[in-house]
This record gives structure tokens, C-alpha cells and sequence, in this order.
């Protein structure tokens, strides 16, 4: 079969709940050894399902891995982690939007920062039969209707409404705003609140996922322009210098800007003509 790489947005239903989905099925022969997917931090939360083989998750080269539930409550990631899935490779992930997942559960998402969860073991029974029904499709569209059609009842019966800080994180993702003190102020909030909001549903605090969004932007753009200069795309993306650029590949990837495109460059979705 051929790979698939479909990526699409939410009914209008869930939109402000759900920012996108994403469906990646990727198949190698027997006998290769499957690539390893460096995956830096995004700005997102996420439930995903992994409908065939398993995937396994390390942070370094060599380092032991552990293995993803067939269901996955993700939280925030601030590191980037080593991913490779098996031979046949299947993976439907819905990304919320900012404050969504704590407002639909009521979890602190700084309980799951950097790590994830068996969303069947959160979830009631009836969602092992959700995922039982998914892993017999194979199109995007029966999965993408199956998943949102569980989701819209939780929306009647979500933990928590919206908050401030879930407004500044979309300000945040879109490279909007100013220093923490104007941001809080618009809202009606000192820093200290809105620092504590942001760690309850977002996971980190504003200006990690603020610097998370950028670097996200950033290495979006060196995908789409692999003979750029870095510093080209860092001023692009909202960097003032080469400096800052560098520091967020060491904070987040243990890389440096060349070490990491070099990995990324060999990521399994590269052989298909794929890229992020």
C-alpha cells in the first residue's frame, strides 16, 4: 500500500477543542532496520493511537526504550525524544488546542509533562472498544469520524472552562504578544497567576511554551528550506539572534542546529518524500 500522510482539521463542532489530525501509515519491507524519528518538542498536547506495530521511545542514541500504549495521553514535551516505529507503522494523533485536554479531563497537565499515559487505563470501558474499532479501518476518514464522534459528548460535560492562560497560549503558538507582565495584564492577571494556570493546563510555564512555539516554527521552515541559512530562518521565526537559536537546539535536542538536521534528514518519513 501506499504511505500516508494525512493531516486535516477538526468539524466545526470542535474547532477551539481540537487543532488538527494526523494520520501517518508507513510500510518497509522485511529485513530493513525502520529509521529512527528524531521528534523535537511541539507546542501541544495530544491522544494518539498507534494501530499497528508499536512504537518505541528513547531520549538518546542507544539509551533503553519504552514502549507506547496502542492508546496515548501526551503531554507537553520539552525534549526532544528518538522514536521508531516497526515495519508496519500506523499512527492516528489528535492535537488539542492549548488548555483543551485539562479542560475535557480536569488532569494538571504538569503531572504529564514529558511523559504520557495508557488512555485506556483513564478512560472508561468503553473506550478500549474505540480503539478496537479503529484498528479495523485503514483510511483516515472512518478514524478521524469514529474519534470525534466520541469526542463531542465530552464537550457537554467538560471538567473546566476556559481560561486566560489558554487564550495566551494561542497568542503564544501564533508569535503574538508581548513580555509576560502585558500579556498577564490584558487578562487581568499578575505573573503569578497566569505562571500558575499555564502549569495546571499547559504543562510548563508561559515562556517555556512560548520559546517551544518558536523553536517548533523554526525547524517547520528548515524543513521547507533545507539549503537555508539558520540564521535566516531563526530571524524568520521570531529569534533575534543566533545565539538564542542555538541555545533552544541545545536545550531541547542535546544537538546542535547541523548534528540535528543531519538526523532529521534520515527520518523514516524521508524516504517516502515526506516532509514535516
Amino acid at each position: 500500500m501506499s504511505p500516508v500522510f494525512h493531516f486535516a482539521p477538526p468539524s466545526p463542532a470542535l474547532r477551539g477543542w481540537v487543532r488538527q489530525h494526523q494520520v501517518i501509515r508507513l510500510r518497509f519491507a522485511g529485513g530493513l532496520a525502520v529509521p529512527v524519528k528524531p521528534y523535537w518538542p511541539r507546542p501541544a498536547a495530544a491522544l494518539a493511537f498507534y494501530l499497528r506495530d508499536p512504537e518505541q521511545v528513547s531520549l538518546l542514541p542507544g539509551a533503553p526504550q519504552r514502549c507506547k500504549p496502542r492508546a496515548a495521553l501526551i503531554g507537553q514535551p520539552t525534549v526532544a525524544t528518538l522514536r521508531q516505529g516497526g515495519l508496519d507503522f500506523s499512527v492516528y494523533q489528535i492535537e488539542f488546542e492549548p488548555g483543551a485536554l485539562y479542560r475535557l479531563t480536569g488532569l494538571p497537565l504538569d503531572s504529564l509533562t514529558d511523559e504520557w499515559l495508557d488512555a485506556e487505563a483513564l478512560f472508561p470501558p468503553s473506550f478500549r472498544q474505540l480503539v478496537d474499532r479503529l484498528a479495523q479501518h485503514e483510511e483516515p476518514e472512518p478514524l478521524i469520524a469514529h474519534v470525534e464522534a466520541w469526542l463531542l459528548p465530552l464537550l457537554s460535560s467538560a471538567r473546566k472552562p476556559l481560561a486566560a492562560a489558554d487564550v495566551v497560549a494561542r497568542q503564544l503558538l501564533r508569535g503574538e504578544g508581548g513580555g509576560l507582565d502585558a500579556l498577564a495584564l490584558a487578562h487581568g492577571l499578575d505573573v503569578r497567576q497566569l505562571r500558575r494556570q499555564f502549569a495546571a493546563r499547559m504543562g510548563v510555564s508561559p515562556r517555556l511554551f512560548g520559546r517551544v512555539a518558536r523553536f517548533d516554527r523554526m525547524v517547520r521552515l528548515a524543513n521547507l528550506a533545507p539549503q537555508a541559512r539558520w540564521l535566516d530562518l531563526a530571524l524568520d521565526a521570531g529569534y533575534h539572534d543566533h545565539q538564542h537559536l542555538a541555545r533552544d537546539f541545545r536545550d531541547f535536542t542535546r544537538m546542535s542546529p547541523s548534528e540535528f538536521r543531519q538526523l532529521e534528514l534520515r527520518a523514516p518519513e524521508r524516504q517516502f518524500g515526506f516532509r514535516e
